[in-house]
């Protein structure tokens, strides 16, 4: 399509599009653009002796385009000279061009450069790039609330589910060096038990140093157990308890820290076991900041149990043999004190009856006062140089104790009476020999009196023997058992 000198010479507008100016345009270019929308009031435009870009809408000469006012008179023309007429066309000329009706295409400026775009033309008034955006709700934005919490909630429940998938098919092995294989296999039982309730056990090391716990229940397990030893199942003989603190995680828990809160020290053996243990769930273990959260901080588990168990480094069988070992051991030396008290007045008893029935059958076979002596004879060779040596004994080892306040006060007690079996056995065969003598000739009523009155004080001393005997004997049977 050609154009005309005249349509050349009328384009002298120029157009801000975007990030850079088009044209030169004419008027009817310009108002084409304005019916079709590519520009409107605001756009900025400039000619060439212009000083600056103005909006369409206050440009004097365009205002008509969006205002629908007829354009301003044009400027008067100058006068021209009157020019030669030209000659006539020939007739064979060739019927004009159709006229079609075509949008004009935008040509970028070549000639020389408009003044530079004005900067609110770029910005906002609160002096922010201005950026031209489409509809917000025809596009997806991340910055979005509701995507921002739809993302977090689908991450959250990916994480749950990919944790909690780890936590289920996670197979469950005990491994441990230095222990026995019983104890290990007692371990690994528990640890693999499928039980609604809670269950736990314990075991020691070979070295003795370390004690392990397993649970049936997975995650981390922050663990107070209390352990107390069983009456005559432990290789000691005092009581013994210990506290001991830690944590089980994924099923067992070691522990190489032990308070002891009663008893002189650690003893192997059989121990009761109070366990109280607060489960972390495995999202508080894992995002630490869960657990100031009401919600997630309910998530956790409190577990008690009690059972007991042998904390023994050997074999069951091994513990069982030395336990009966040291048992009798410990029987014997508990045992040997009381024993000995025993066999004294065991020996009281005997010589108490001995001198008795001597003293009957003398007066039974007797006339006369002086046929006595036999008796006597035989009570100071036979009676008399034992019962002296037990006295003795007892005043020595009575003596031992005499001025320490720490001494067992029945310990003392018990000397002191075996100092006055003796004493009484020595007196009541020196009356026998003293009273019998007085007497010249016996008769049957003087011998039947004087059995009489001997006999009471016998059995007033065997009672007092008798009763020392019976105490020692449940002493010793109680120890025993």
């Amino acid at each position: 399509m050609s154009i005309s000198l005249k349509d050349q010479m009328n384009k002298e507008w120029f157009i801000f599009k975007g990030t850079h100016h088009l044209g030169p345009f004419s008027i009817e270019e310009m108002e084409e653009f304005v019916s079709v929308g590519e520009i409107n009031a605001q756009s900025l435009v400039w000619r060439e002796g212009a000083e600056k870009w103005e909006a369409l809408g206050k440009t004097r000469e365009l205002q008509f385009l969006v205002n629908k006012t007829a354009p301003p008179p044009p400027a008067p023309k100058a006068s021209l000279p009157d020019l030669p007429s030209l000659p006539d066309l020939p007739d064979d000329l060739p019927p004009p061009m159709p006229k079609t009706a075509k949008r004009p295409a935008p040509v970028e400026m070549d000639e020389d450069e408009p003044p530079p775009i004005p900067l609110d033309a770029i910005l906002n008034p609160d002096g922010k790039k201005r950026v031209f955006k489409k509809e917000e709700s025809d596009r997806f934005s991340i910055t979005d609330p509701k995507v921002i919490l739809g993302l977090i909630v689908s991450i959250f429940i990916l994480v749950v589910g990919w944790f909690y998938t780890n936590e289920q098919s996670s197979a469950i092995q005990i491994r441990i060096k230095g222990m026995m294989p019983v104890y290990l296999e007692k371990l690994q039982e528990v640890a693999t038990q499928k039980t609604p309730s809670f269950a736990m056990t314990m075991a020691l090391s070979l070295d003795g140093k370390t004690l392990y716990a397993s649970s049936n229940k997975e995650g981390e397990i922050v663990s107070i157990i209390k352990m107390q030893s069983l009456p005559k199942r432990t290789l000691g003989t005092d009581d013994v308890e210990i506290m001991v603190r830690g944590v089980i995680r994924n099923h067992l828990g070691e522990f190489s820290r032990m308070q002891l809160t009663k008893g002189p020290q650690f003893v192997p053996g059989e121990y009761n076991i109070d366990f109280t243990g607060r489960r972390i769930h495995f999202l508080n273990r894992k995002f630490r900041f869960l657990n100031d959260i009401g919600f997630f901080k309910k998530l956790n588990t409190t577990f008690t149990y009690h059972t007991s168990a042998l904390i023994y480094a050997g074999t069951p069988r091994e513990f069982e043999t030395k336990l009966a070992q040291y048992r009798e051991r410990i029987v014997e030396e508990k045992i040997k004190p009381f024993a000995d008290k025993l066999e004294r007045f065991q020996t009281f008893q005997s010589l108490l009856t001995k001198t008795m029935e001597n003293y009957i059958l003398t007066l039974e076979s007797v006339k006369r006062a002086k046929d006595m002596d036999g008796f006597e004879r035989g009570y100071v060779k036979e009676v008399s140089p034992i019962i002296q040596s037990l006295v003795v004994a007892a005043n020595e080892n009575s003596k031992k104790f005499e001025g320490d306040e720490e001494a067992p006060k029945n310990k003392i007690a018990s000397f002191k009476t075996q100092m006055m079996m003796g004493k009484q056995i020595g007196e009541l065969a020196s009356d026998m020999i003293v009273e019998t003598k007085k007497l010249n000739k016996f008769n049957s009523a003087e011998k039947n009196a004087l059995r009489a009155k001997f006999e009471g004080r016998y059995k007033n001393i065997k009672s007092q023997i008798d009763a020392n005997i019976t105490l020692l004997s449940a002493e010793i049977d109680k120890i025993g058992n």
